[in-house]
């Protein structure tokens, strides 16, 4: 009885989280980010919409290779009055730049919410069913560091990833990477109980969940470049055949990915081929210095910035773990999915369009938060751990108030920081370990970053963006 009533505390103490993540996302998740900031978000709608209309998919496209062309001034959201530049947007038919399906699910939500024609496309309706997909994403990290790190880990993650203002405010955005972290999450978790339960049901279902990925846009393909390096990595645990396992996964995945293919033959081959080859041929961004700015800078849109210490964080503690040999399957999975949507980002080449590292974060939010747990209730890296709490936090606090109303409290905010540093390190200098002190340091410094996430979310109105985010 008493270990049920702790589960059923768990279980309602994750889902009390999950309704955090759909609270922070839905406040003002119409005006902010600024709609046409993008104006992906309107075109996937449109192709949605159209195609449930008119069965022809109608978008706009910054692509060669169309022959039908229609500029139209769409005035949806006041969007000329906004963010235009005062140029028409270029309609192109049949829209062919990548899969239906997140269209459909967008234009299809504003289709059931009485939407015929482009200008209904609202942001207020249409970013509604992204918002559910970005809470989703919360809810599956959560579930992958709870089956591999525990429960502690898990509820870690799932603040984390929930409440972090960059995550927040790009999970609001209609991009395909959106839908692709939900498809990645899942994927990581069947292929962690595959390779622990070894039951060929889990690997179904990842191949079923990596085909439907490739129908939100061709990148989704990292799922399978996510199963190829799980089961090469796992496969002494697993005891199976590898080229039957993988051949499997293909024979199940790789006809849901084709779909795309049949879809694009409907409006014709030669159509298709010429929108598929102008994309390949666009402009590639890739290189060392995009490599750099992919730790240093976190971009939301092409042009604003939000800097993050926390996925800063993730990235060093990425980098700290693939200088060892990782035995953790929960990590050694998280450093395969980071190292498969790298590879991916390096073909595609992504700058500078902030949303192709989308995928990245929920990935280092598990490697943060798995190094984060350990130092809580292990004591391990305490040193890098009270290191990166207190970056986190004070970035956090940097953004509410305001550098000079912070001068009042400089000087206990340095005096505290390192008195509290170096007693620290003393301790840990004369192995005078209180295990009780830093877990009650370090989760204070937590509950701390959490506050500060959610009351930074709520700072950010229309004029905070235009004033404070570059």
């Amino acid at each position: 009885m008493k270990n049920n009533a702790i589960n059923i505390f768990k279980v309602l103490t994750f889902l009390a989280v999950l309704v955090l993540a759909l609270m922070v996302r839905k406040k003002s998740y119409a005006e902010i980010p600024i709609p046409g900031q993008s104006v992906d978000e309107y075109s996937y709608s449109w192709v949605g919409l159209s195609l449930i209309e008119n069965g022809m998919p109608v978008g706009i496209s910054g692509i060669d290779g169309y022959k039908n062309s229609l500029p139209m001034y769409v005035n949806v959201d006041r969007f000329f009055q906004t963010v235009s530049t005062g140029e028409p947007l270029t309609i192109n038919y049949p829209w062919m730049d990548h899969p239906p399906l997140l269209g459909l699910i967008t234009g299809g939500y504003a289709y059931l919410s009485g939407a015929r024609v482009f200008e209904d496309t609202t942001s207020y309706i249409i970013r509604k069913p992204i918002i559910i997909i970005g809470t989703i994403s919360v809810a599956l990290l959560g579930i992958f560091c709870w089956i591999n790190f525990g429960y502690f880990a898990g509820m870690l993650g799932v603040l984390l990833y929930a409440t972090t203002p960059l995550v927040v405010l790009s999970s609001r955005m209609i991009q395909a990477e959106n839908a692709i972290i939900p498809c990645l999450l899942a994927c990581m978790i069947f292929m962690s109980l595959y390779i622990k339960k070894k039951n060929d049901y889990w690997l179904l279902a990842a191949a079923l969940i990596s085909g439907m990925a490739t129908l939100f846009k061709l990148t989704g393909f990292v799922c399978h470049l996510f199963v190829l390096f799980a089961l090469l990595g796992n496969y002494k645990k697993i005891n199976k055949s590898f080229l039957n396992d993988f051949g499997f996964f293909l024979i199940v995945s790789l006809p849901i990915s084709f779909l795309f293919v049949a879809y694009g033959l409907v409006y014709g081959l030669e159509n298709f081929m010429n929108i598929l080859f102008s994309n390949y041929n666009r402009f590639y961004g890739i290189g060392p210095n995009s490599l750099i700015e992919l730790i240093r800078n976190q971009r939301l849109t092409q042009h604003k910035f939000l800097p993050e210490v926390s996925i800063i964080s993730g990235w060093l503690v990425f980098l700290s773990l693939i200088t060892k040999d990782v035995k953790d399957i929960g990590n050694k999975l998280a450093i395969f999915g980071v190292f498969s949507y790298l590879i991916v980002y390096i073909f595609f080449g992504s700058q500078p369009y902030g949303w192709y590292t989308f995928p990245f974060w929920p990935l280092l939010i598990i490697l943060l938060s798995k190094f984060l747990s350990d130092g809580i209730m292990r004591g391990k890296n305490f040193v890098a751990v009270f290191f990166f709490s207190t970056m986190i936090l004070g970035a956090n606090i940097s953004q509410i108030i305001n550098v000079f109303a912070f001068q009042a409290y400089a000087n206990w905010w340095r005096i505290g920081v390192s008195a509290t540093f170096f007693i620290l390190v003393i301790m840990s200098i004369l192995k005078l370990k209180s295990k009780l002190l830093y877990k009650i340091l370090l989760l204070a410094m937590m509950a701390g970053i959490i506050y500060t996430n959610v009351q930074y979310l709520n700072s950010i109105n229309i004029d905070f963006w235009w004033k404070n985010i570059s």
